[in-house]
């Protein structure tokens, strides 16, 4: 996968774990943790928000056209994925030019264009939360 990367801590990690720890796999814990961010993200480009919910700047061409600002063929938000390598979770973007629009900056012939950063992939307090309860589900 091209672009963001995220390494995750905190109080989940202690339930991960604690699976390891009682016999069990955490792959599928962590492919479901992978499955609820892919829907996240790709919800979140309906509703035009950030991890944090903050709204992202509207694109010129999403204005001009009425649509949806990172929308108009689908393909960055067709590309969220996540996989699941030993007891590492990667979740992400295929698509190249998915780092441009999460952090923002200079693209174009000369660099003549400035992208405003819109954040796309993260985990912040609602994030963390849902991780917290899948991996609680998962202990139970």
């Amino acid at each position: 996968m091209a672009g963001v990367y995220i390494d995750i801590s905190g109080t989940a990690i202690k339930g991960l774990t604690l699976l390891g720890q009682k016999g069990r796999d955490g792959r599928d814990a962590l492919d479901d943790i992978g499955a609820f961010l892919d829907l996240d993200v790709t919800s979140r480009f309906l509703s035009q928000v950030a991890p944090d919910g903050t709204k992202w700047q509207q694109s010129k061409a999403a204005y001009a056209r009425g649509g949806l600002t990172l929308t108009d063929t689908r393909s960055l938000a067709g590309s969220v994925t996540h996989n699941v390598l030993g007891q590492t979770l990667e979740h992400g973007m295929g698509e190249k030019y998915a780092a441009i629009h999460h952090f923002g900056g200079k693209t174009g012939r000369n660099k003549s264009v400035t992208l405003p950063a819109r954040p796309i992939i993260g985990i912040e307090l609602y994030q963390s939360q849902e991780i917290n309860n899948i991996v609680s589900d998962w202990l139970i």
